[in-house]
């Protein structure tokens, strides 16, 4: 068991040398003498996880700007067209029921292998 006057055992970024911090600050590597920042270390995660967000925050403007382009580009094309508010139902076809066939089908039967013989 480490004593508590050691400190916290610490794992050097640069060489990767374990060693107790011995309570001291800065933290100081022992072998590459390399200062050790323990903010360092959380900072770039923070970092990207920003970053990620604008990112996202940015794709999410520009899919809105899109879908807005769109819709005024559909009212745009739409602006000049007439719509037929009749409840007429002119343009639809009516429903044939004639063309339901009764045939029957008929099975084909099995030339050459047969499992019957």
């Amino acid at each position: 068991m480490a004593k508590p006057e050691w400190g916290v055992k610490r794992a050097c970024l640069a060489c990767g040398t374990r060693f107790y911090d011995l309570l001291k600050q800065p933290i100081v590597c022992p072998n590459c003498e390399t200062v050790f920042d323990p903010e360092t270390i959380f900072k770039p995660r923070r970092a990207r996880a920003e970053e990620a967000a604008a990112a996202a925050k940015a794709a999410n403007d520009d899919a809105a700007k899109a879908k807005d382009d769109e819709e005024d580009e559909i009212a745009k094309l739409v602006e000049g067209v007439e719509v037929d508010d009749d409840d007429d139902d002119d343009d639809v076809l009516a429903d044939d029921d004639d063309d339901d066939d009764d045939t029957p089908i008929v099975p084909i039967p099995n030339k050459g292998n047969s499992d019957d013989n």
